[in-house]
């Protein structure tokens, strides 16, 4: 069985766009998490509307983030 270059490369590239397409998602999850979203739903809507452009959205349209006290012990 001889191992054929392009399908290497061509799994390759498919393994990478899952995993950049993995880390895109988990940025907006906790992103959206952490801004008192609920991450499942921005997320898929992220995935659903093209992961770019998705992602892209979400950066320009994202509530903003509001500052939390930090605790100080005397």
């Amino acid at each position: 069985m001889i191992i054929d270059l392009t399908n290497v490369l061509f799994l390759m590239l498919i393994g990478l766009y899952l995993v950049l397409l993995g880390m895109i998602l988990a940025y907006v999850y906790f992103d959206a998490e952490q801004r008192g979203l609920n991450g499942w739903v921005i997320a898929g809507m992220t995935f659903f509307s093209g992961t770019i452009a998705g992602a892209l959205a979400w950066l320009l349209l994202r509530p903003k983030l509001k500052p939390q006290p930090i605790p100080v012990r005397n």
